[in-house]
């Protein structure tokens, strides 16, 4: 089969608040994302803490996808906002490509509590991450999309034996879909060192990082991975800083 060349990118949005995480009461600013997707121009987009209004206003994944020009677009949400009220965290995928056989799956949470840097009550709100394939015409190119808890706001580490269920169930799926080697996966671990994790399909003929000790946050920390199959070249890869939370992160492959 012939080659494809695509480019793919992770992002997470913080609600499409500019700015520090964890703001309240604060507008988004939509248009500054629709800016960067016209920049970098990602035929898949990958989209964590995007809000959805479960109906009432089209979500923030179905705006950037009317807005910047794709055709396709899915939003998965995940639990209540932290960020405002009347809102879902989601997870979106934005494409130039028909998005095929999408499903959410829920991690196992531990329902952890702690207290946030102004004596509010935190609780750890659901995370999961969606398995979907790609429509590339002659073949499909298998996606995950994921975001994972973060735990080290609970005092807890992500590689301790009591969340192996968590990792065990996102391995499961990582190597289904990478049978074929045309697979990606977009994730914001909130953790750093992903071989800690994901050791399972961190060998050759499974998957590569292409973000290799690359801070992804404004504080030095990397939290968003990409993934590729054993049937991709990496030709290129962008890591730029943003005016929100999170770094734009994005790939070129070519598909084999």
């Amino acid at each position: 089969m012939r080659s494809i060349p695509l480019k793919l990118a992770t992002w997470n949005i913080g609600g499409g608040i500019l700015g520090e995480s964890h703001q309240r009461g604060r507008s988004p600013l939509l248009d500054y994302h629709v800016s960067v997707l016209k920049e970098y121009i990602p035929d898949v987009v990958c989209l964590q803490e995007a809000h959805d209004y479960h109906g009432r206003r089209e979500s923030q994944s179905e705006y950037l996808a009317r807005s910047a020009g794709y055709a396709y677009f899915a939003s998965f949400p995940t639990s209540a906002s932290h960020l405002a009220e009347n809102a879902s965290l989601a997870l979106g995928i934005l494409s130039r490509f028909p998005i095929k056989d999408a499903v959410y799956k829920t991690f196992p949470n531990p329902r952890l509590e702690a207290a946030g840097p102004n004596g509010d009550e935190w609780r750890l709100h659901d995370k999961g991450y969606v398995v979907a394939s790609v429509d590339l015409g002659d073949r499909k190119l298998g996606l995950i999309n994921g975001h994972c808890f973060p735990l080290h706001r609970f005092g807890a580490n992500s590689a301790e034996p009591r969340f192996a269920q968590m990792w065990d169930m996102l391995t499961e799926d990582l190597l289904a879909i990478g049978d074929s080697g045309t697979a990606l996966a977009a994730m914001d671990l909130n953790h750093g060192r992903i071989g800690e994790v994901l050791a399972g399909v961190l060998r050759p003929g499974v998957y590569l990082n292409a973000f290799e000790g690359t801070p992804t946050t404004p504080k030095g920390v990397q939290k968003d991975f990409i993934l590729y199959g054993h049937a991709m070249r990496l030709i290129t890869t962008t890591v730029a800083a943003t005016e929100s939370d999170h770094s734009y992160c994005q790939v070129s492959v070519l598909a084999y």
